[in-house]
């Protein structure tokens, strides 16, 4: 994996504990080594986790591979973007508190 990747997907992660942070949504980040895949879901912070359905808010899968990815140029292109959509869960945070 190359550098660039690796730092799109800390900054994912970054904007992923930010939003966890502000209190009003989770975000979830996790890695598939099998699939070498990202998936990000948001909900939010009231989700009754025993429940057998969920208000997903966002729920997307990002592959960080050549063969499935793409060229790694397009993989951070990926990445990069997944964390604009997460970081709009911050917005309505940030309204209220103003």
């Amino acid at each position: 994996m190359n550098q660039d990747i690796q730092n799109a997907l800390l900054d994912l992660f970054s904007v992923c504990l930010e939003v966890n942070g502000a209190g009003r949504y989770h975000a979830h980040m996790s890695y598939a080594a099998h699939v070498n895949s990202v998936t990000v879901y948001v909900l939010p912070a009231d989700t009754n986790y025993l429940a057998p359905e969920r208000d997903h808010k966002l729920s997307e899968d990002v592959y960080i591979c050549r063969n499935m990815g793409g060229k790694p140029k397009a993989v951070v292109a990926n990445l990069n973007d997944l964390a604009g959509r997460v970081n709009e869960f911050l917005l309505p945070a940030h309204e209220e508190a103003a």
